[in-house]
Order: C-alpha cells, then structure tokens, then sequence
C-alpha cells in the first residue's frame, strides 16, 4: 500500500470475529515456530540448522508486519492502520501518539548542534560522568542542570523530557543510551 489505510470495525460482533482469527493466526504460526525449534534443535546437520534459522527469521518478520497486532504496544484486539513509511501496521491509539511526537520533534525548538553539546556536556563529568566505572544518574537532575546552564527555556525543557521518554530516555543515562541516537537521527 502507498498511503495510510485504517480498518476500523464498529460492530462487536465483527470485532470478536477479528479478534479470533488473528488469535487462530498467531496461534497457529506460534505452533510452526515451535516445531521449528524442535526440528533445529535434534538436527546436527549445520546447513539444515541454517535454513531453520532463515525459516524462523522470516516468519518473525512476517508475524511483525501483520495486522494482528501493533508493534508498539502488542495489543491484538483494536483497530489498525497501516503507515506506508514503516511498511507496519499500528493500532490507532499508538498512531495518534506516533503522529504527536513527531509534530512535536519537527516543531521542536532545539537545534542539531545544541542537542550535541547537550549530550558531550551530560555524558562527561560536568554531567553523570559516563565512564565504564559508571555513571552517577538521579533522574533528571544533570540534564535539567546542563538545559538551565544552555538558557533553554522551561516550555522547552518539558518538551525535551517528553520526548526523551517517549524515545526511551526515563532518566539521564537512559537519555545518553536510548534517546541521544534518536534526537541526532532525527535531527532538523
């Protein structure tokens, strides 16, 4: 599909009807995952391990780009859309909110070199002080400290943490391993 289609399905009849077969089709993919590994397992021969190995890939890959269930939140049972972009399909609660923090991201009001002095200032000691003897994480405390100090304003100090979490930054060092990646690579 080349643009968004959403399927939505008001009568709650249908509903449980859709609800099931996608139950029926997870199941049943779930039994040929499982008598793959079985089959992987008692065999000895390293190419047919291989060709087991691919098979399982594969259908992993396409359990995940079904509409059975949304990648970002797992759920089976609600309405979904496709997004061309992603090649996935999402439930439309976590569209809606996929859609918010990227209107958010594209006004945000950070630029790509502030964002980067940002992160070397809160990874060195002048922040938690990353090193591979660790690191001194309490919340938010160095990031607001460093966003203060750059004259970043409070509206946009909450908009940074909003999506830091969402980018999977729920405290300083979580925003140096998880969110950093995802402010550069979606940089203005």
């Amino acid at each position: 599909m080349k643009k968004e289609r959403a399927i939505l399905i008001k009568n709650p009849k249908l509903r449980r009807i859709r609800n099931g077969l996608r139950t029926l089709l997870r199941l049943w993919l779930s039994d040929i995952q499982i008598s793959l590994i079985n089959e992987q397992i008692s065999t000895d021969n390293q190419e047919k391990y291989g060709d087991i190995q691919k098979l399982l890939s594969e259908l992993h890959l396409l359990e995940i780009r079904s509409i059975c269930f949304c990648l970002f939140c797992g759920r089976s049972d609600k309405d979904m859309i496709f997004i061309p972009k992603m090649k996935q399909w999402l439930c439309i609660e976590c569209n809606s909110k996929r859609v918010y923090f990227e209107d958010l991201r594209a006004n945000f009001q950070i630029s790509n070199e502030k964002l980067g002095e940002f992160f070397d200032k809160l990874g060195s000691d002048d922040g938690i002080g990353l090193s591979r003897r660790g690191a001194k994480c309490n919340g938010f405390t160095a990031s607001k400290k460093i966003l203060d100090q750059m004259g970043v304003i409070e509206e946009t100090q909450g908009r940074f943490f909003e999506l830091s979490e969402y980018y999977g930054g729920y405290c300083d060092c979580e925003i140096i391993f998880n969110a950093k990646s995802r402010f550069l690579e979606d940089g203005k």
